[in-house]
C-alpha cells in the first residue's frame, strides 16, 4: 500500500515571522499530542490496518521499528506502516510529538506484543 498521505512529504512553509509544517491536508485522519515521560517506554505493538505518522515536537525521543532503533529530532517525521512493531520511550528527558493515524481508528487495531506494565495481550484503554 502507498503513503496514506498520497506520496506527498510533509511541507514546511517559511514565513517572515516564523514557519508552518503542513503534515495533513484533505484526509482522513486522527490526531494525538502524546507526551512521554523520562524513563518510560510505550508496549511493543502493532496495528494491521492503520499507518501512523509520528511527527516529533522535542529532541529525546527513541523510536524501535521492527528492531531498528532511531533518534530523531524535533521536527522529524517517522511513518509506521501497517504491520511494523514499534514502541517509543523516552531515555534523557521528557518528549512530545503529534500521532497523526490514517485508516480506521479502533482499539481492535492495536496488539500488545510486549509491555513493561503487565498489559500484553490485553485491550487498549483510550
Amino acid at each position: 500500500m502507498a503513503d496514506p498521505r498520497n506520496g506527498k512529504t510533509t511541507i514546511k512553509s517559511e514565513r517572515p515571522w516564523g514557519d508552518i509544517h503542513m503534515l495533513v491536508r484533505n484526509q482522513e485522519c486522527s490526531v494525538d499530542l502524546t507526551h512521554v515521560k523520562v524513563g518510560e517506554r510505550s508496549s511493543l505493538h502493532s496495528h494491521q490496518v492503520r499507518y501512523e505518522l509520528f511527527h516529533l515536537l522535542d529532541d529525546g525521543a527513541c523510536i524501535e521499528i521492527d528492531g531498528e532503533i532511531i533518534k530523531p529530532k524535533a521536527n522529524d517525521e517517522v511513518l509506521v506502516e501497517p504491520g511494523q512493531q514499534h514502541r517509543f520511550w523516552a531515555e534523557e528527558h521528557d518528549f512530545r510529538m503529534l500521532v497523526v493515524c490514517f485508516g480506521n481508528w479502533t482499539v481492535e487495531d492495536q496488539i500488545r506484543h510486549e509491555d513493561d506494565y503487565g498489559r500484553e495481550g490485553a485491550p487498549l484503554d483510550i
